[in-house]
């Protein structure tokens, strides 16, 4: 298979779950229109984005499954976890994905660095939790119990419960700042944001939003110096000055129609909003507080998360081929390796060979789809080399592909290969 340029995925994208369509749907922040939409689970709600943005993470609640997507390729799979899965977060070192399960009430720890992912742990965290934010340090894990009215605190070092820190009435919508002192809580119940301060596990303020307003989700500026609060009766957004103190709020911009998700972009210029009964999101100018884009078409936006990925120039090369493997039996080869006929094998070995100027590129990080199925993954080794074995004898012209998605320095590649069952039996007809 030759090897195909890939337009560099590079840039920053905000991702938004489809809750009626079981889809998430991708914006590109340059010009806020959406370029992608990719199939996921049932009812997705939570989204999370992996540090390097090659990754997102979508949580499937009707599904009881967390999808695992690859935007530069558009597939995802999907992992099984608790029931119903709402919340989702990954960790700063891209290492874990952390899944709040609302009906098993704990949450489920998962590779997040691996394809496909593994379970790891489950922790028990409280009743109903909803939204889980990770520390900047990544030594704990922050979780809103919906029906408890607490804070679930767990130490991700060793996957247990520290303590439960009371705050408002029906927390829903966690964050924390960037420096780690502080959790942000939004109370759904009693229209208040509680400010848990880290060093202490205690609420140190609690800031009202206002009665009957329903904050849903929170997002904190990349400075520390703002947080902004969805609130779902009131149809907008609250800005609260978190230098102040108390904290407290300095604006509200009006956005769709019962927000339920907000995220800011890395620059914190811009903040996305969804709203779920508009089927919209809103992009607000954070430096003037005002939307300057409304963006459509959504069917019933729930979580967003945003990401950057940034890409390197120097050109890549890659090959693929596929080997047969398994025992044959039809056409009597049976060497477990190149058996050809129709029935003569139970499995292909993809072997993908990443280059740079025709010398191998170690520790590239290659992905195996099958159209949109996302196989496996693998790192290259000293020979640039990465391989995935898939199971099962595969269908008439089966085409397989590997993406190296590029990184810091180097260009992303793709190349394909196609299996011919029709065409290995000629051949073996030919042989007797």
């Amino acid at each position: 298979a030759t090897t195909r340029p890939v337009p560099a995925p590079a840039g920053t994208f905000a991702y938004v779950a489809n809750g009626l369509a079981g889809s998430l749907s991708v914006i590109d922040t340059a010009d806020n229109t959406v370029t992608a939409t990719i199939d996921v689970g049932d009812d997705p709600n939570g989204v999370a984005v992996s540090p390097d943005g090659s990754l997102v993470f979508v949580a499937n609640r009707l599904s009881d499954t967390v999808s695992l997507v690859v935007p530069a390729v558009g597939g995802a799979l999907s992992v099984p976890v608790g029931d119903n899965p709402v919340g989702v977060a990954v960790s700063p070192d891209g290492t874990r994905a952390y899944v709040t399960n609302t009906i098993s009430n704990n949450m489920t720890v998962i590779t997040a660095d691996e394809v496909p992912p593994s379970v790891i742990a489950t922790v028990h965290v409280g009743t109903r939790p909803q939204d889980v934010a990770i520390a900047p340090n990544g030594t704990r894990a922050y979780v809103a119990n919906l029906l408890d009215g607490t804070v679930a605190v767990v130490d991700t070092t060793t996957d247990t419960l520290l303590t439960a820190v009371p705050v408002g009435q029906l927390p829903q919508g966690v964050a924390t700042s960037p420096d780690g002192a502080r959790v942000y809580v939004t109370n759904f119940g009693d229209g208040t944001v509680s400010v848990i301060d880290t060093a202490t596990d205690t609420v140190r303020f609690t800031v009202p939003i206002g009665n009957d307003t329903s904050p849903a989700d929170v997002a904190v500026s990349r400075d520390g110096t703002r947080a902004y609060v969805a609130n779902f009766s009131t149809d907008n957004v609250s800005v609260i000055d978190t230098t102040a103190n108390p904290p407290a709020v300095i604006a509200t911009v009006p956005v769709g129609e019962e927000p339920l998700g907000v995220a800011l972009a890395p620059d914190g210029a811009h903040a996305y909003v969804t709203g779920s009964m508009d089927n919209s999101v809103s992009v607000i100018d954070t430096a003037t507080r005002t939307v300057t884009r409304t963006i459509g078409g959504f069917a019933i936006p729930l979580g967003v998360a945003v990401g950057t990925r940034g890409v390197g120039a120097i050109p890549t090369g890659l090959t693929l081929t596929a080997e047969r493997t398994g025992k044959g039996h039809e056409n009597g080869h049976g060497n477990g390796k190149e058996s050809v006929g129709v029935q003569g094998y139970r499995g292909l070995t993809l072997k993908a060979r990443l280059t740079v100027g025709g010398r191998p590129l170690k520790d590239g990080s290659v992905l195996f789809t099958r159209d949109t199925e996302v196989l496996c993954a693998d790192t290259t080794d000293s020979r640039g080399r990465a391989t995935c074995a898939v199971r099962g004898r595969p269908d008439d012209d089966d085409c397989y592909t590997a993406t190296f998605t590029g990184d810091e320095t180097h260009a992303a590649a793709t190349a394909t290969t196609c299996t011919d069952r029709r065409a290995a039996a000629r051949r073996t007809d030919r042989k007797r």
